[in-house]
């Protein structure tokens, strides 16, 4: 597999790999509806919570250098065209509105990390077929694949990235001096990696006649899975209660 693990299903056996994926797709939702939209001191409950999940999951750090330091970029620019909007030369209020904007992302990003690295596509793609039960049966099979395809062909793209990136610097492709060379130097291949790829994932699905009605993975919910929902979900609810109850303040973004 590739060299960093984001966006990479981890097969394993751990509390949260064992989790019911429908439950997942619940608490993700709730998780990034609140990191988004709630008083930072709940978003950073909620980060904290998923931090401990993806320990938890087997989710090594330092695995995601990379991705990390992508994301202090973006943090960095919101932080300071933030703080620009203020006025000159930085505004205080624009500052902190702009990190706490970087860690709500940080917040959904690291959900999404939990859930692809530690549900298999063909499971999420089941729970999302349950899930749209009121749906046509074609419509719930339609959607639910394209999700569960998209989620597994992500990594094979990071993997075709890496290795191109590190193919053009071995030849010194992407050491030029011009931005624009450089971006055609890796830019294109890489396109060129993504549609290949996506023909072959294509090929490989009609040779095996995929159909509109797969006979998906069972999923069994049990009274673990209710208890882990619960203590996942109800500390950040509570306490997005006790702040508006107390009136805690906070800066809106």
């Amino acid at each position: 597999m590739s060299e960093i693990e984001f966006l990479h299903f981890q097969p394993g056996n751990s509390l949260w790999h064992r989790h019911d994926p429908r439950l997942k797709l619940l608490e993700i939702s709730i998780w990034s509806i609140l990191a988004l939209s709630a008083p930072p001191i709940v978003m950073g409950l909620i980060t904290l919570i998923i931090a401990i999940l993806l320990g938890i999951s087997g989710t090594r750090i330092s695995r995601m250098k990379k991705p990390l330091f992508f994301w202090l970029i973006m943090a960095l620019t919101i932080t300071i065209s933030a703080g620009l909007n203020g006025g000159w030369p930085f505004s205080r209020s624009g500052l902190t509105s702009g990190a706490i904007r970087s860690a709500r992302l940080l917040s959904v990003l690291m959900a999404g990390q939990l859930l692809s690295s530690t549900t298999d596509p063909s499971d999420l793609a089941a729970a999302i077929r349950k899930i749209l039960f009121f749906l046509p049966s074609s419509w719930a099979a339609s959607i639910s694949s394209a999700i569960s395809l998209t989620l597994a062909f992500i990594p094979r793209i990071l993997d075709e990235t890496a290795l191109i990136r590190d193919a053009a610097f071995s030849r010194g492709l992407g050491n030029r001096r011009s931005p624009l060379k450089r971006a055609l130097s890796l830019g294109l291949p890489m396109a060129e990696a993504t549609l290949r790829r996506a023909d072959i994932t294509t090929e490989a699905l009609l040779s095996r006649c995929i159909c509109e009605n797969p006979t998906g993975p069972e999923l069994h919910l049990n009274f673990q899975d209710v208890l882990i929902s619960l203590a996942v979900i109800i500390p950040p609810v509570l306490l997005l209660f006790a702040a508006n109850h107390c009136h805690i303040s906070y800066i809106t973004v």
